[in-house]
Parts: C-alpha cells; structure tokens; sequence
C-alpha cells in the first residue's frame, strides 16, 4: 500500500507543480483503498481514529488556508494507507520540507503569502520518511 501512496504523492507533487491543483482522481482512490486497506489490517478502532485525527488536523490546516483540499485529501490517504505513524511521520516530514519551499515561493513571487505547491513538501516527507523512518518523530 505504501507504493500507491507514493506513485499518489508523485503524481500530486506533478500537477501542484504544473497547476496549482491536486486532482481528485489521484487523491480520492488512494482514500478508497487506504480506508479499506486499514479496516483489514488494523481494524474498525485504528481507521476510525486515523480518520477523525488525521481528518480533524487536516481540516484544521485547511481552513486555516495552509494548504488546499487535495492536500488535505492527499495527506489522509497516506495515513490511511500507511497507517497512522506513518501519516504522523509523513506530515512532520512535510512540515521540514514546507519551510525552505514557502521561503523560495516567498522571495520568488515577491510576497508574503505565496502560492506553494504544497504537494512538493509532502512528497519530500514521504521521501524522508522511506529514508529515515516512521520513527522520526
């Protein structure tokens, strides 16, 4: 499972690159399958809390206008594929990554509030999550 999340996080990384926009046919498969593949792996128990947690964190950085809804959808299909260290992994892997990429979009675009593709950081944390780890964090 981990490879479809990693062939979904290059294909998103792609697009946000070349559109600004993560589309819903790579991210809402990658939800599907990672919502099934969890159930029968670790249970009703461990996909319910990874998608109230993951969604609720998700959703709390969405709206906050960090990143975009295929972001979002992108982040929670990892940790439901994965499983939910692995998504914890993932995500803080982003965040490293997300920093030095706002601050070239910032100097490139000339502004405060770039348009970062934010699907770059968080396939550089699935990079560095298969480099390092899930115990990363």
């Amino acid at each position: 499972m981990e490879v479809a999340g990693l062939v979904a996080a290059l294909l998103a990384a792609w697009f946000d690159l070349k559109r600004r926009e993560v589309p819903d046919w790579i991210t809402l498969p990658l939800v599907l399958a990672g919502t099934v593949f969890s159930l029968v792996e670790r249970g009703l128990g461990v996909t319910a809390g990874t998608l109230l947690l993951g969604g609720a964190l998700a959703e709390l950085l969405y709206r906050q206008k960090v990143f975009g809804g295929g972001d979002l959808k992108l982040l929670l299909g990892l940790a439901l594929a994965g499983g939910p260290l692995y998504g914890l992994a993932v995500f803080y892997g982003s965040l490293l990554a997300a920093l030095p990429l706002f601050f070239f979009y910032m100097l490139k675009e000339k502004t405060r509030k770039p348009d970062v593709p934010y699907a770059v950081a968080i396939l550089a944390g699935v990079f560095w999550v298969y480099w390092k780890g899930v115990w990363i964090i």
